[in-house]
């Protein structure tokens, strides 16, 4: 922004005053652009309201489902821009080795935000696909959450996490979570993480969308590990429960072990 201001070199004192009064007024109008600009900066630099990240994180899932960022985009995106600000926050706190925290945080933050996103959530932020919103790479957000995972669980904590993951995440699908897990884990406690995941799952009927989603996870695992074994037992162990097209679209993938 630009003022053409009058030549000050004048002799004449009531021409000198008048420019001086138009260098004060431009000086303060600058001033003026110039702090609006950095409040609109600092406005959306999202501050933490609570005492903790996670009590902050409670606070937002319970706003957000009483309705306080739906259609988020028609509001200037402020939902959005929080929880980018959240795993800015967590980011830091992975990098910093805060792994418990982050476990704790990670997995109440993803899978509310994936309940939000396939409609089984109350809130409601009005995007077509909200991970996608959030960044175009999801899989560094998972796999620092999977990291942090298998550096602070013990098994039967690891077991029920992850299976409240695989129960939750519906159709969406990321590299890195079981590639954590068979790089993290060595064989007998990949095999410990399964059977538990499978007693979570057990008395699984037609309607128990979420324990076959565990199931699915499963599957995937003995894909990624080349196990046929385990992955044909899982096929005839819930046989009848899964629909048969996804079955036998299932064991299609039984010639790429």
């Amino acid at each position: 922004m630009s003022l053409s201001l009058p030549n000050i070199t004048t002799n004449n004192f009531e021409e000198l005053f008048k420019s001086v009064r138009i260098i004060v007024k431009y000086i303060n109008f600058e001033l003026f652009y110039i702090s609006m600009k950095l409040t609109k900066t600092v406005k959306y630099h999202y501050h933490l309201t609570e005492k903790t990240l996670l009590e902050d994180i409670d606070k937002f899932i319970s706003d957000a489902r009483k309705g306080a960022f739906s259609w988020d985009y028609k509001f200037n995106s402020e939902g959005l821009k929080i929880i980018k600000q959240y795993f800015r926050i967590l980011r830091d706190k992975f990098d910093n080795k805060e792994y418990e925290e982050c476990k704790i945080c990670y997995h109440k933050l993803i899978l509310f935000l994936f309940d939000a996103s396939l409609g089984k959530d109350d809130a409601d932020f009005g995007y077509e696909d909200l991970l996608a919103k959030i960044t175009d790479d999801f899989d560094k957000i998972i796999r620092n959450y999977f990291l942090s995972l298998v550096k602070t669980c013990d098994m039967d904590e690891l077991a029920q996490r992850v299976s409240s993951y695989a129960a939750h995440m519906g159709d969406y699908g990321f590299e890195s979570d079981i590639e954590i897990l068979i790089g993290e884990l060595d064989k007998e406690k990949l095999t410990e993480l399964k059977e538990k995941i499978l007693s979570e799952a057990e008395g699984m009927t037609k309607k128990d969308y979420d324990k076959q989603d565990m199931v699915y996870f499963l599957l995937s695992l003995a894909i990624e590990r080349k196990d046929k074994t385990q992955y044909l037992f899982l096929c005839e162990k819930f046989k009848g429960i899964l629909k048969d097209d996804e079955l036998n679209d299932i064991k299609k993938e039984y010639d790429y072990i």
